[in-house]
């Protein structure tokens, strides 16, 4: 869930007169944000902060003392409609106590479910899908304006949004390098919300990353459904690979992520990329969704498990440092046991150093969600529980083969449990906590060396000198 607070020098509602100063001050107006879903979520949370920001909205955590709430939405699972559902009912009653409170849901439910929002939960005022994130403070306005619900869920012009609010986070910083996909498996509604395959040009990239850059972010995540097929459509083409020596050459950025990639797109040219591109981070999610080939046929992934294992191969031999992370779904349509014990196989020969699991959830309008042999939900529950054991013993051995290691970290802030101690990220994405001594403070690189290996997390001291740090070799 995505909330934070903004310093801004002025504070409620519209419209007060400064006579004294002899103009008038506009005092801002309150927004909260609530964020369901994935990174290019959050990433869309933040941009609309930033252009409501600049009509002169403040960020607040509070959602009583809010005149705008915006829902942010997932519908990749039916769990997380029902989440959204059961917080409009609560804002509801919210709105009963302010009826001038305006309420507004946005992202891919809101394009998906546009009609069942509008039913199930009249208290709402606004219903806008991603292509609409652009004219946020537009609708609004219309919305106050006109005094009646605005739904705006057509596909627009693809337009690349850097407004940021001023408090968001500067060290890390997710950039959104293409939007929508064209693979369309069989149980995902990704196609239906987000649109089809489009990228955003380079230098429009390049300049985003270079804003952030100036303002001490040290760490980009490139983002994209489908990421490793960027730039196929542009004119003339290009490809990630090539985007991120480019972003490797941006002073001031010093780590690269890219997510999600699907195997299908994965290319030689791009598994050099992480090899010979320096600040490209030794971290890899690649999601696999099933280690069956009838499943994965199912699904229409258009891999299969041996392509997946060669893939990883590859990968492993261009940067044996590499860490790989996935998706997995349990409980497909028609999935034998015989057909779960190929993903649980999977993830051994992998060696995935973080997994996450899904129990098959009926997306409305896609092919799986009317094939036969639909899973029992106990089925699917048994099957998780099983899966997420061997992953988190294999994920454990993984983080074993870390100890006695320097890595580098870049230290983000202090730890969760002990104030007193500094936190940051390995460039395989593991957090460590560490006493920084008072050589080190947030936004620093620097070298530790791994003493403790915890279930989520690991600890260490500060290196005494430089040594050799991958992440893991195998």
């Amino acid at each position: 869930m995505f909330s934070s607070q903004i310093d801004f020098p002025y504070r409620g509602c519209y419209g007060q007169v400064n006579a004294t100063a002899g103009f008038f001050k506009q005092l801002m107006a309150k927004l909260h944000l609530i964020t369901y879903g994935c990174q290019m979520n959050e990433y869309d949370s933040e941009r609309v902060a930033g252009l409501l920001a600049a009509e002169r909205y403040e960020l607040t955590q509070d959602e009583d003392d809010a005149d705008l709430i915006l829902v942010n939405t997932c519908a990749i699972r039916e769990k997380a409609e029902d989440k959204v559902f059961s917080k409009l009912g609560e804002l509801r009653k919210l709105k009963e106590r302010k009826p001038e409170l305006i309420i507004g849901v946005m992202g891919c439910m809101a394009q998906l479910q546009q009609g069942a929002i509008q039913r199930r939960a009249p208290a709402v005022d606004l219903v806008f899908g991603s292509p609409a994130i652009a004219r946020v403070a537009e609708l609004v306005e219309r919305v106050r304006r006109e005094r009646r619900p605005v739904l705006e869920t057509g596909e627009g012009p693809l337009v690349k949004i850097t407004a940021r609010p001023p408090s968001a986070p500067r060290l890390r910083a997710f950039v959104t390098v293409m939007e929508g996909c064209e693979k369309h498996c069989t149980f995902c509604v990704v196609p239906r919300t987000r649109g089809r395959e489009r990228s955003h040009p380079p230098e429009t990239v390049l300049a985003e990353v270079r804003r952030l850059a100036a303002v001490g972010c040290r760490e980009v995540t490139l983002l994209g459904q489908t990421v490793n097929a960027y730039g196929r459509d542009l004119t003339p083409s290009t490809d990630l690979a090539a985007l991120l020596e480019r972003v490797n050459d941006v002073a001031g950025i010093e780590r690269i992520r890219f997510t999600t990639s699907n195997p299908y797109n994965l290319t030689p040219r791009l598994i050099r990329a992480l090899r010979e591109v320096p600040k490209v981070c030794e971290y890899f999610h690649l999601p696999l969704q099933s280690g069956s080939n009838p499943v994965l046929e199912r699904m229409n992934r258009g891999y299969t498990r041996e392509r997946y294992l060669e893939l990883v191969g590859e990968i492993r031999h261009a940067e044996p440092a590499m860490a790989f992370s996935t998706d997995l779904i349990v409980g497909f349509p028609g999935e034998t046991e015989a057909d779960f014990e190929q993903t649980l196989d999977m993830v051994e020969r992998v060696g995935y150093d973080n997994v996450f699991a899904f129990r098959y959830s009926r997306r409305p309008g896609t092919p799986a969600a009317a094939m036969e042999d639909q899973v029992a939900d106990e089925v699917k529950a048994r099957r998780n529980a099983r899966l997420l054991e061997v992953a988190g013993r294999v994920a454990a051995a993984r983080s074993h083969g870390l100890l006695g290691k320097t890595l580098d970290v870049l230290v983000d802030g202090t730890s969760r449990k002990n104030a007193g101690e500094l936190s940051g990220r390995t460039r395989c994405n593991r957090v460590v906590n560490f006493d920084g001594q008072g050589r080190v403070s947030v936004g620093d690189l620097t070298r530790v060396r791994v003493t403790e290996v915890l279930p989520h997390s690991l600890r260490g001291t500060l290196a005494a000198h430089a040594e050799e740090a991958p992440c893991l070799s195998r």
